[in-house]
């Protein structure tokens, strides 16, 4: 029995549905389940509860053998660190508690680097966390997700153009979340890997936000410029734009400024690592319709 928690997010819905398509014996972990279709719910079982709630953690893990874990999205939390650390000390726990054997961690690239890296580094101490939990650990150390430019549809739409505080010209990889998905559907489902690592997973090819403007011009059949910002004026349309809390803006946008400044080089591409779907593939899927 596979447990997978945020069954409603990004990640966690697909890498849902790709084990019910393969026929594994899933048990979902969320407080409601009325956000799960119902020909979803048919196909799974069903624990409720809060993922701060070590007793009711342990108790959706009874059985389990194995574990995907992401912390719930959020961007209102007043101390980030404090955040993810918390939600790892008690999945951790409830890990140990239950004696589950595997655990898929949702981690970001770039921990063996030194740079401060705000979001990601609070990513980075929780799954040193998840890593002591006992268990046979595997983290996905992704970089920036595909989905992150639907953030920028507004502007789009609006201007023609996005924003960010990384140089235009600078690449780094880049990857869809069905990429990573299907990764952790394929660790998930394989019983026979043991120890803690960390696993790299990229986009297929490094790329520029200027190369990603010219390449969202071409399948939209309009221009659309790339705009380098001041951390500053980022962090003032997170706050005003957004309504993000300070704290998450300070941590975004100094994840943004890590990665520009080398994050990724620190784990190199490989065959293993690179994934299929390309930046122009994802782009007519998802967003084309949503600026036009």
């Amino acid at each position: 029995m596979i447990l997978v928690t945020t069954p409603t997010g990004n990640t966690g819905s697909m890498i849902l549905q790709q084990l019910i398509e393969q026929g594994q014996q899933v048990r979902i972990f969320l407080r409601d389940p009325r956000k799960i279709p119902a020909e979803i719910l048919e196909k799974v079982e069903v624990a409720t509860g809060s993922f701060l709630n070590e007793y009711e953690f342990t108790e959706a893990l009874q059985g389990c053998d194995t574990l995907y874990f992401c912390v719930p999205q959020s961007n209102t939390q007043e101390d980030v660190n404090a955040y993810y650390e918390d939600f790892a000390k008690v999945a951790s726990q409830a890990i140990r508690n239950a004696g589950t054997k595997r655990v898929i961690y949702l981690s970001g690239g770039g921990k063996e680097s030194n740079l401060q890296a705000g979001l990601l580094t609070a990513l980075h101490k929780s799954e040193d966390i998840i890593s002591q939990s006992g268990a046979s650990v595997r983290a996905l150390r992704c970089p920036v997700f595909f989905e992150t430019l639907l953030y920028q549809i507004v502007s789009l739409k609006k201007t023609g153009m996005f924003f960010l505080p990384i140089d235009g010209n600078y690449k780094s990889p880049q990857i869809a979340v069905r990429d990573i998905a299907s990764k952790a559907v394929e660790l998930l489902i394989d019983n026979t890997w043991t120890g803690v690592e960390g696993f790299a997973v990229h986009g297929p090819a490094d790329i520029s936000y200027n190369e990603i403007a010219l390449q969202m011009s071409d399948v939209a059949g309009k221009p659309i410029r790339f705009q380098q910002v001041s951390k500053e004026d980022y962090i003032k349309t997170l706050l005003e734009e957004h309504h993000t809390s300070k704290a998450f803006a300070n941590s975004l946008t100094e994840m943004l400024e890590a990665i520009g400044s080398g994050l990724y080089a620190i784990e190199p591409r490989t065959e293993a690592t690179t994934t299929t779907t390309t930046i122009k593939e994802w782009m007519i899927e998802n967003l084309i319709s949503k600026i036009n």
